[in-house]
C-alpha cells in the first residue's frame, strides 16, 4: 500500500506542465490534496511532512518533484534489496528444508522398518506356538497309544501265565488271544508279535513270555525316548520363546522412540514450511 500511494503521488506530481512546475506550491491546496495521503501509513505521514515543510519555504513543484523522484528511486533500490533479500532467505529455508525432508524421509522409512520387525517377530512367535501345540497333540497322542499297548501287554502276560498253569491249548482258543494279539501287531512292534503268534500256534508259552517282556521293555523304553524329546522340544520352545520376547521388548522400544523422534521432526518440518508461506504472503501485501 505505500508502494501504490507513493507512486499515485509520483504521477500527479510528473503530470503537473512545465510552467506549473516552475511555480511555488500554495500551501492550503497542497494540504488539501495530500492529506489523505499522509495518513495511509507511517511513512505517507514522514513524507507529508518533509513536503510541507518544503512548501513553507516557498518551494517550487519542481523541487516537490525532484525529490519525491529521488525517494521513489530510493524505495526502488530498498525494494530490489527487499527482494533479493526474500530470494536469499527462501533459497536458504529451502536448503533447510531439503535437510530436515530428507531427515523426515529417512525417519519415516525407519519407523515402517521397526513396525515390520515386530510383525515379523509376532509372525514366529505364532509359527512357534502352532508347531509346539501340534507336537503338544502328537505326543499325547503317542504317550496314550503306547500306555494302551503296555496295558494290552500286561493283560497277555498274565493269561500266559494262568495258561502256563492250567495247561492246554483250548484256553488259547477260547480266549481269542491269538485274534487279540494278532489285532495289537497292527500297531507298532508287528515284527516281535508276529513272533508271539508263531509261538502261540506251538504252544511254546515260555517263549512267549519272553516276547511279551521284551515288548513290554521296548515300549517302555519307546516311552523314555519320547519323554526325552518331548523335554528337549519344551526347553527349545521357552529358549526361541524367550528370545523372541526379548527382541520384541527390544523392537517395540526402539518403534517407540523412533516415531516419537519422526513425529517431531514432522512437526518441525510442518512449522517451517507454514512460517514460509505466511512469510511470502506478507512479502505479496507488501
Amino acid at each position: 500500500m505505500n508502494r501504490i500511494g507513493f507512486g499515485l503521488l509520483c504521477i500527479m506530481l510528473v503530470t503537473a506542465s512545465s510552467n506549473v512546475m516552475l511555480q511555488t506550491a500554495d500551501h492550503s491546496a497542497f494540504i488539501e490534496v495530500f492529506k489523505t495521503y499522509s495518513k495511509q501509513s507511517e511513512f505517507g505521514g514522514r513524507l507529508f511532512g518533509e513536503l510541507l515543510m518544503m512548501v513553507q519555504k516557498g518551494e517550487t513543484l519542481q523541487s516537490l518533484n525532484d525529490h519525491v523522484e529521488e525517494l521513489r528511486k530510493h524505495l526502488a533500490n530498498d525494494e530490489s534489496e527487499d527482494e533479493k533479500y526474500f530470494n536469499d532467505k527462501q533459497q536458504e529455508m529451502e536448503a533447510t528444508f531439503s535437510g530436515l525432508a530428507n531427515e523426515v524421509e529417512e525417519l519415516r522409512v525407519s519407523v515402517e522398518q521397526a513396525a515390520s520387525r515386530i510383525q515379523v517377530l509376532n509372525n514366529q512367535q505364532t509359527i512357534i506356538d502352532g508347531l509346539f501345540a501340534n507336537d503338544q497333540q502328537a505326543y499325547q497322542k503317542r504317550v496314550g497309544d503306547q500306555n494302551a499297548i503296555l496295558d494290552v501287554i500286561g493283560q497277555l502276560l498274565l493269561r500266559v501265565s494262568e495258561l502256563q498253569q492250567g495247561g492246554g491249548h483250548s484256553l488259547i482258543e477260547k480266549d481269542n488271544l491269538l485274534d487279540e494279539i494278532k489285532a495289537l501287531g497292527r500297531g507298532k512292534h508287528i515284527e516281535v508279535l508276529a513272533q508271539i503268534t508263531a509261538h502261540l500256534q506251538t504252544e511254546q508259552v515260555e517263549h512267549i513270555q519272553e516276547l511279551l517282556n521284551r515288548l513290554r521293555d521296548a515300549v517302555l523304553n519307546s516311552l523314555a525316548i519320547d519323554e526325552e524329546k518331548e523335554q528337549e522340544n519344551i526347553r527349545l520352545y521357552n529358549k526361541l520363546s524367550g528370545e523372541i520376547r526379548s527382541s520384541l521388548a527390544q523392537s517395540d522400544r526402539s518403534y517407540q522412540e523412533l516415531d516419537a523422534h519422526f513425529q517431531q521432526k514432522e512437526l518441525e518440518l510442518n512449522t517451517k514450511k507454514l512460517a514460509v508461506c505466511q512469510t511470502q504472503i506478507i512479502y505479496i501485501k507488501e
